[in-house]
């Protein structure tokens, strides 16, 4: 049995690409609106960091939710799993990296200040979990975002011939 797939694979191809310009611009626009001369940097370091985390995580994911038509409810769906993947990843280093740096007694590191104090020794604080449960979750509704303009771009696939649902 030959089952023609919604999406060919330079859709899939142009979906992944889209997907890492639209997080590379959605994430660094703030910084790039508040000073100008930061996106070249932004660009050079920015771009390739995205396009690799985009073909890491979120290009077998767009594989296999583009077997069936993409609805844009899995499409919002898909965008939030690709940015919670990366956003655990991002927070499973990030918080090795400061157990690493709480395990050096010739180091006092402290991020933040006042009642502000994000971070002691390495160590999140009640205040620096919270800050950065509230950016994984604009993250996440980012990546949301993005799965929903991507959805926009590619459609919604071409239906089968003998696919009940046409």
């Amino acid at each position: 049995m030959n089952q023609q797939l919604p999406y060919s694979k330079s859709d899939i191809r142009r979906a992944t690409n889209l997907s890492a310009f639209l997080g590379w611009t959605f994430f660094c626009a703030p910084a790039a609106w508040a000073n100008p001369f930061l996106l070249p940097w932004l660009a050079v370091i920015g771009l390739p960091i995205s396009y690799i985390l985009c073909w890491a995580f979120g290009a077998p994911i767009l594989h296999r939710l583009a077997r069936k038509p993409i609805t844009w409810v899995k499409a919002a769906l898909g965008g939030a799993t690709i940015a919670a993947l990366m956003a655990i990843l991002s927070i499973l280093i990030g918080r090795f990296n400061g157990w690493r740096i709480s395990q050096n007694p010739n180091f006092s590191s402290t991020l933040g200040g006042g009642e502000f104090v994000r971070s002691i020794d390495g160590i999140l604080t009640p205040y620096g979990w919270w800050v950065l449960a509230q950016n994984t979750f604009a993250f996440v509704l980012l990546g949301m975002c993005v799965g929903l303009l991507v959805r926009a771009m590619i459609g919604k696939g071409k239906v089968s011939s003998n696919d009940p649902a046409s």
